[in-house]
């Protein structure tokens, strides 16, 4: 197994035509996030051992949908948590997405502690996870809403595109600016943003128990699929 990178920075794991990244799932957790990008079942089992090995307690997949799960259950990880899956049809554009911004990188410390604040110890993520977010399609973006009293960044979402879908990645606001309106007014200009990269549809998922998020998107006409991702974990010593 080749490790490209150095731990606890994210990793590349190759063999042969094989491939995987890891990074630690975040500061406050020792588990670690694997994504395959390809490879069998056989080499996940050793990614994860690799991964392991670093000093991660734990290996956690990236969501999965159930056909893309054989290879990991196959390495002997079993289901952690399921996240809802929700779509939305693109139409006309939507009113209500003023004032949102592109953010650079020099607003990424902020992000960062918005999406601390917002999300918690354990589902929080780090600069390397949003980073891999927002380079998730080669069309994506950064936007932001300031607060209206403040001028202070209240909230940002991560949108991609790739072909005819859109996907808002990643939505938070800090706790502070909550129930003000800026997660419908981000939620309004990833819509636009989309549509006008000539995506149909809007895809996201959430935390199943997260009624807030679940309401604000029903109220914006995200429609909850049957079909449910799922997070497989792996614990460390079951190898």
């Amino acid at each position: 197994m080749r490790v490209r990178g150095e731990w606890p920075n994210p990793v590349a794991l190759r063999h042969g035509w094989s491939r995987a990244v890891a990074r630690p799932w975040n500061r406050t957790r020792s588990d670690a996030h694997l994504r395959l990008v390809r490879g069998s079942s056989a080499f996940l089992t050793a990614a994860t051992q690799t991964v392991l090995d670093l000093g991660a307690t734990a290996v956690v997949s990236q969501p999965l949908m159930a056909g893309a799960q054989r290879p990991w259950r196959a390495a002997g990880f079993e289901t952690f948590t399921a996240l809802s899956l929700l779509r939305l049809p693109i139409g006309g554009e939507l009113d209500g997405g003023e004032g949102v911004r592109r953010l650079g990188d020099s607003v990424w410390k902020r992000v960062v502690a918005i999406d601390a604040a917002a999300f918690g110890d354990y589902w929080k993520a780090d600069l390397p996870a949003l980073v891999e977010a927002l380079k998730s399609t080669p069309d994506s973006v950064l936007l932001g809403v300031d607060d209206e009293a403040s001028g202070q960044l209240a909230g940002y979402a991560i949108v991609a595109a790739s072909s005819a879908s859109g996907y808002l990645q990643r939505l938070a606001i800090d706790p502070a600016y909550q129930r003000r309106g800026y997660g419908r007014t981000l939620t309004r200009a990833a819509h636009n943003w989309a549509r006008r990269r000539g995506a149909h549809t809007l895809l996201l998922n959430t935390k199943p128990d997260n009624q807030e998020a679940l309401t604000l998107y029903r109220s914006e006409g995200y429609v909850v699929l049957p079909e449910r991702l799922e997070l497989l974990h792996y614990p460390a010593g079951a190898t």
